[in-house]
């Protein structure tokens, strides 16, 4: 990954990060890296990253601002994946605004939407007064949504095959899922700030209509959940679909066609998971459902990647691959989301 080294050499804190055993957790099956410190990427001791309020450092499972505060649930690209320091997250570039309360960082990466849900409903009696809450999320569903047997049960997860081998089991789980579409989630997870053992089988992934329409399934059922908790708060709900570089249709710089073409040589076994649903038809469905799903439910949407295809910002180096966005990429978005939603700048 000689372009990644020599274009984003902050990355190397990111794959220390995700150095060593998969740190399993009930419920939620796995969670971030806890009390883990360097220049880019900060912990606290529960596994939340670091948001940089106005007044200082904040985190759930570390030190809480004043008075009420803001909440960001998702995965790799809300965690700030990516990013060169936790200051340049999109929980840190929200935070700035005169008024803006402080956000607070909940995502973790290779998260699913009913993982979003659950880090959510596990640790709100340690929230104080929640002002704001948003999903930024929506493509891990589509991913998981692609293998067998992502209709049935509770559905597909990234760490399935580590975890079932963690049981004893092999070949075939219990529900008789195959041994290659558990290899093909954890080798996906890598990429994003995982680890796991890697399986050379290839699955045959399902086709675009059966993914949007199951991953549209679990995104509205886990935002209803999340609209019930919410609402003895107060707090407001909001939901974002993140951006991809497919999807925004954006011109490719230089520095994002170099590290773009360098995955799709070097993962492109993972990357052969992602495109399928990269395809901007396949967003344009999937954008469409998942809108009139939130229109249904009385919840603010914001199609990221529609929103920085008109945005002026369009080609600037915004990605770091088909979906991490750079720090430009987290300033340009955080922009995006307070114009659609009125928030404090």
């Amino acid at each position: 990954m000689e372009q990644q080294k020599k274009l984003t050499p902050h990355m190397r804190h990111y794959e220390e990060f995700a150095t060593g055993d998969i740190r399993w957790m009930p419920y939620v099956m796995f969670f971030n890296r806890p009390d883990f410190r360097s220049p880019v990427v900060n912990t606290d001791a529960g596994g939340f990253r670091m948001s940089a309020g106005k007044s200082g450092s904040f985190s759930l499972g570390g030190t809480l601002p004043k008075g009420d505060v803001s909440v960001l649930l998702g995965a790799s690209p809300a965690f700030g994946f990516g990013a060169t320091s936790d200051a340049t997250t999109l929980s840190s570039l929200l935070s700035q605004g005169p008024s803006s309360a402080t956000w607070l960082n909940l995502a973790a990466p290779a998260f699913n939407s009913a993982q979003e849900l659950l880090i959510f409903l596990m640790h709100r009696d340690l929230l104080p007064d929640i002002r704001d809450i948003i999903v930024f999320s929506g493509l891990n569903n589509l991913v998981v949504a692609g293998l067998p047997m992502a209709a049935s049960g509770y559905g597909q997860f990234f760490f399935s095959g580590e975890f079932f081998r963690q049981l004893g089991s092999s070949g075939v789980d219990q529900g008789g899922q195959p041994g290659w579409a558990r290899g093909k989630l954890v080798q996906a997870a890598r990429r994003i700030g995982r680890g796991g053992v890697v399986e050379e089988e290839k699955p045959e992934l399902a086709d675009p209509e059966e993914r949007i329409a199951i991953a549209l399934r679990n995104t509205a059922r886990d935002l209803d959940r999340l609209l019930e908790l919410a609402a003895p708060t107060g707090a407001r709900v909001r939901y974002v679909l993140q951006p991809t570089a497919s999807w925004s249709g954006k011109r490719l710089t230089e520095q994002e066609r170099l590290l773009i073409e360098e995955n799709d040589t070097e993962r492109a076994r993972m990357w052969d998971l992602f495109k399928q649903i990269l395809d901007p038809a396949v967003h344009s469905a999937y954008a469409e459902q998942v809108e009139a799903a939130c229109k249904q439910r009385g919840v603010p949407f914001l199609d990221a990647a529609r929103a920085l295809n008109a945005s002026p910002d369009r080609d600037r180096w915004l990605f770091l691959d088909q979906t991490h966005l750079t720090d430009e990429g987290n300033r340009v978005v955080t922009g995006l989301i307070q114009d659609e939603f009125g928030l404090d700048r």
